[in-house]
């Protein structure tokens, strides 16, 4: 531990203005309604792959109400015997990712994290006396003595949350009350229930993101509009994608990609959504993204700087969420709009997805370079690069004040690779992220030395510069990332 604080002390010594956004890992709690949509047991065995990164607090059970027969009446089963099937896989491979990284979860200790939610449907299943374990869960992980913010990805219905918030305000005052909600940050994937808008019109303060459109952009957001391919050499299908999987996920990588399923419903191949994998994969990349400021953009994707009012979720529940009026969350949607020039092919992409797209080769690459460490010892596998901006190693996004007409130089060279590949350096301005929006000409911005002046106008502004380093590996590249966010005085 002192050796940690005398690493910190030293980057802040030799870059007295630069502070840190956040630099620890993001705490995680899933919701998701395990056999309803293939999709579901995909993301899992992709967050399981990623675990190391962050702090997985729950897995958790719930319902939901699409892909229904019946939508208005029927409540599926809770299946948590979905989550063990595959932490069974996991636990087979889980000595060989050892040999990859550290901090991975013991298969034990996953299992101990599992829990079922509401077994009902929607708000008819919140109320007093029916708290279930996995409400329970809920409230004893926002309760524990970490300063950290909870993330709860939501990619089913909300209700086993709207019941753990039911529960605690019975109980205690308005300002214990208030504490609890400021810990939360909940991801809404699409609105699968009326239970959001419930407990965003209950707790107006809470921290909603309802995700409508970038939460299906992993692989999709449709079938229809599948985005830039990511998933060569294969074809610009639904079924290319799985052809994919079936590679790089399913055969030759063990027992954990052995239960990643097709998403196959009704003998139709669907887009590879990952069941709401987009919400948690910018706990992936903390030099890039931050749950906390989700207009900031990353692998998370970028939403409103503002909550918006009465954002619908799925069509089948809107008529439900009327009586909740009004509430608001951040959100995505024709108003954060993003164009993008594909490096790989030169298409230009503009619109609604194109915040999650412009990342996504590196997603995708990602995963496959991941699977590997299932099954491969170290020397036959790639491992992420670490970016290093002017000696400061910490993975965290970095803040600094500036003066307008300032001229910052940056130095990425002492950025590494642990498979010694060559590296790629790429410096650039996320114009939509930051609030001053004319173009910036960066030098350089090729190579692992740069330099930036500061518009004379901008000053009251916020410039985000992202540094991607990329390694040149065979078997695909890797990236790492750290933003930095000039604030000019």
């Amino acid at each position: 531990m002192k050796n940690i604080l005398i690493i910190i002390l030293l980057v802040f010594v030799l870059n007295p203005d630069i502070t840190l956004a956040q630099s620890t890992k993001q705490r995680l709690i899933i919701l998701a309604d395990m056999g309803h949509d293939p999709d579901d047991e995909q993301q899992i065995v992709h967050l399981l792959m990623g675990s190391y990164k962050f702090d997985l607090e729950g897995l958790i059970t719930v319902t939901g109400r699409f892909f229904r027969k019946n939508p208005t009446e029927t409540v599926k089963d809770l299946r948590p015997e979905l989550f063990y099937k595959i932490i069974d896989g996991y636990e087979k491979v889980y000595p060989n990712l050892k040999l990859h990284a550290e901090g991975w979860k013991t298969p034990e200790y996953l299992k101990s994290i599992v829990a079922n939610g509401q077994a009902g449907n929607g708000m008819k299943d919140v109320g007093a006396g029916k708290a279930t374990a996995g409400s329970d869960l809920i409230i004893n992980s926002v309760l524990k003595n970490d300063d950290r913010p909870l993330t709860i990805v939501a990619n089913a219905g909300t209700n086993t949350l709207a019941q753990a918030l039911y529960d605690y305000r019975a109980s205690h005052t308005k300002k214990e009350l208030d504490a609890f909600v400021s810990k939360l940050r909940v991801f809404d994937n699409g609105g699968q229930d009326e239970c959001g808008a419930w407990i965003c019109h209950e707790f107006p303060e809470i921290f909603w993101i309802r995700s409508n459109y970038q939460t299906r952009s992993f692989g999709g957001p449709s079938n229809n509009e599948l985005g830039p391919i990511t998933w060569q050499p294969f074809e610009n299908s639904p079924k290319g994608q799985h052809d994919w999987a079936k590679e790089n996920i399913q055969t030759n990588h063990g027992a954990l990609g052995a239960v990643y399923p097709d998403r196959n419903v009704n003998d139709m191949f669907h887009f590879i959504g990952g069941g709401g994998t987009i919400p948690w994969m910018g706990a992936l990349v903390p030099g890039l993204s931050d749950i906390s400021n989700p207009w900031w953009g990353g692998w998370s994707g970028r939403y409103s700087r503002e909550k918006i009012a009465n954002v619908p979720g799925y069509s089948i529940v809107v008529p439900d969420e009327l009586q909740y009026y009004p509430y608001s969350a951040f959100t995505d949607g024709d108003g954060v709009s993003e164009k993008w020039v594909n490096p790989e092919d030169g298409k230009i992409y503009e619109g609604k997805n194109t915040a999650i797209w412009r990342w996504r080769q590196a997603m995708w690459n990602d995963l496959k370079c991941r699977m590997d460490w299932c099954v491969e010892p170290f020397e036959n596998a790639n491992h992420p690069p670490e970016a290093v901006i002017n000696g400061n190693k910490e993975a965290s996004i970095k803040m600094m004040s500036v003066k307008a007409g300032e001229i910052i130089s940056l130095d990425a060279s002492a950025s590494s690779d642990p498979d010694n590949d060559e590296l790629d350096f790429n410096w650039w301005i996320y114009t939509e992220a930051g609030t001053y929006k004319e173009e910036i000409k960066l030098s350089d911005s090729n190579r692992s030395k740069m330099s930036i002046k500061i518009p004379s106008d901008a000053k009251g502004k916020s410039i985000h510069l992202i540094l991607e380093v990329k390694d040149n590996s065979a078997i695909a590249s890797l990236y790492d990332y750290r933003r930095i966010i000039f604030s000019v005085e």
